[in-house]
């Protein structure tokens, strides 16, 4: 079965799609899923290794006293450091593909289920030979930005360095097999999802 890559720029919806597209292809052929969201924040928290190589090469002030990632410091640094971002993603990166790669083989080897991966960077790692088919989840600049103030607690400024460092979407856009656009309601996303996922299953 296919190996699909699910991207789009932060606070598009990515995770949602992974979820729910997943649920409706594992009804009819099955389907294992892998969020680099979810493992990056495992590994940021619960890796000895990683905790100290970021706090041996970025600082100790990276961690909360109880062990916890301190994301904030994380961002203000990525954000205005272009060496610290690549310091973070040579720790991290390596290990979420050393997760999904192998997944991503072995699914595409058999036809007995479906392997979803939501990975934020697939264009900017060209990690797309690695999969049959990209899906990209997008929404205008306005939605995603009103989207990370409202739920991820970012300020005004804090939201417009985010989209700053990330590749314009209209690139990943122009690279995808398929495009689910999600400015509007939850409900509308689904519809696509659904009209997506039938597609999947009648190919």
């Amino acid at each position: 079965m296919p190996a699909l890559a699910i991207t789009g720029s932060i606070g598009s919806g990515k995770s949602l799609v992974l979820r729910a597209l997943a649920f409706l292809l594992k009804d009819h052929l099955g389907a294992d899923i892998y969020s680099a969201d979810d493992e990056n924040r495992r590994l940021l928290n619960e890796d000895p290794e990683v905790k100290s190589l970021i706090c041996s090469q970025l600082g100790t002030s990276c961690y909360h006293s109880d062990g916890r990632a301190d994301r904030k410091i994380l961002f203000d640094l990525i954000s205005h450091d272009q060496s610290a971002r690549t310091t973070l993603e040579s720790i991290l990166h390596p290990r979420l593909e050393a997760c999904w790669k192998p997944l991503a083989e072995k699914f595409r080897q058999t036809n007995k289920a479906y392997f979803l991966a939501e990975i934020p960077l697939l264009y900017e790692k060209k990690l797309e030979v690695f999969f049959d088919k990209t899906i990209v989840v997008g929404c205008s600049n306005s939605v995603r930005r009103e989207r990370l103030q409202r739920l991820r607690s970012l300020t005004a400024v804090q939201a417009t360095a985010w989209l700053n460092i990330q590749v314009p979407q209209e690139a990943k856009v122009a690279k995808a097999h398929h495009l689910l656009w999600n400015d509007g309601s939850e409900a509308l996303l689904q519809q696509q999802i659904h009209l997506l996922a039938s597609y999947f299953l009648q190919s």
